[in-house]
């Protein structure tokens, strides 16, 4: 079934697309990214793999947003967007062809609501919560935490800014992220919440988000804590706090992120960074574990960049089962890239992201 499903989802994406470009002049655009790059991984105890792997600094997808001046200051909004592997023309998802995100909505001075599949409060801000952008086998925190990225048959509010505050609510009840429509029955919920302050040389923000899905003995909840400053025109630092923890006491994770990037030229940047993950129930749990990389990015132009990093992982406990990911990497936690129990992670990355 899967093979006949692509072919279909992509055939209506044609048809839509030359929708789209017709539309244009009503507010309906055509976007995406691609994004590839090769990778050696070499884990403790099982040796080396080099391979050809897609989105590792962001998530390659195509998609469609759209908007319609209702008058009176009010809009209605849309975004439709699917997440594809360009190293195999597949989808990301074989569940579904609109993976990412798919919602409706209406927005005023009052805000905006959205309907459908959204993305959280807790993906938008992983970019201002360390120097890797939340992303690339770089990003320890992205690589570690298991904050939720996007969720299903939510109901979204974004208040309107407000001196350089903004807030964000996502309420979900029935399926989760990443997984087929389950039933709507009680239990089967989530909330996300998240206020941030934003000002060019500055950035605080704090999120919170408990996820209970009736298929799990558990309640997963989750806080998090971050800040960047512009120290100079060319430094900026990040640093971020994480706390991780399930309600049947089988998880209970402190997460530390420090991180600085350097603009040391008009299109090239340095990013170094430290990440700590402290596992609060010892053997019972996941085991401690931390990471030490650096990111280089190059700007081709404004829509192209290329990048490399050099990431090492190390695991302190029996349990461990982290392993070096990216945006959206494919084969991320697939053996071998996922060293013996306790041991270590060494990785080179180099890659390529083309923004449309």
């Amino acid at each position: 079934m899967r093979k006949l499903k692509a072919p279909v989802a992509l055939a209506a994406m044609c048809l839509l697309s030359g929708a789209a470009l017709a539309q244009t002049a009503s507010g309906v655009t055509l976007y995406g990214v691609l994004d590839e790059f090769v990778t050696n991984i070499k884990p403790e105890g099982l040796g080396s793999t080099t391979r050809v792997d897609s989105s590792g600094q962001l998530a390659s997808r195509v998609g469609f947003r759209g908007r319609e001046d209702l008058g009176g200051g009010m809009a209605a909004n849309f975004v439709i967007e699917a997440g594809i592997n360009p190293n195999s023309g597949d989808t990301a998802d074989a569940n579904r062809f609109f993976n990412r995100q798919s919602w409706v909505g209406l927005s005023s001075s009052w805000g905006e609501v959205r309907l459908g599949r959204q993305n959280t409060p807790q993906f938008y801000m992983n970019g201002d919560f360390d120097a890797f952008n939340g992303a690339t086998q770089a990003s320890g925190w992205n690589n570690v935490t298991g904050t939720t990225p996007r969720i299903d048959s939510a109901i979204g509010y974004f208040m309107p800014k407000f001196s350089d505050v903004t807030a964000q609510v996502l309420v979900a009840r029935g399926s989760t992220a990443g997984a087929p429509i389950s039933p709507q029955v009680r239990g089967n919920q989530s909330l996300h919440a998240a206020v941030e302050w934003k000002i060019p040389t500055a950035y605080f923000g704090v999120n919170y988000e408990t996820i209970d899905n009736t298929r799990l003995p558990f309640t997963a909840k989750r806080l998090g804590v971050g800040a960047n400053y512009a120290i100079t025109s060319a430094w900026r630092i990040f640093g971020a706090y994480g706390h991780e923890r399930r309600t049947d006491d089988t998880l209970a994770l402190d997460l530390y992120s420090i991180s600085a990037k350097w603009d040391f030229a008009a299109n090239q940047n340095l990013a170094f960074g430290y990440f700590r993950v402290n596992d609060k129930l010892g053997g019972a749990g996941h085991g401690n574990a931390d990471e030490t990389s650096v990111l280089y990015r190059y700007l081709l132009s404004k829509r192209t960049t290329v990048y490399s990093a050099l990431s090492h992982l190390k695991q302190h406990g029996l349990r461990n089962s982290f392993s070096l990911g990216g945006a959206a990497v494919v084969a991320a936690g697939a053996r071998p890239t996922t060293p013996v129990p306790g041991g270590s992670i060494n990785a080179l990355q180099l890659g390529i992201t083309h923004n449309f």
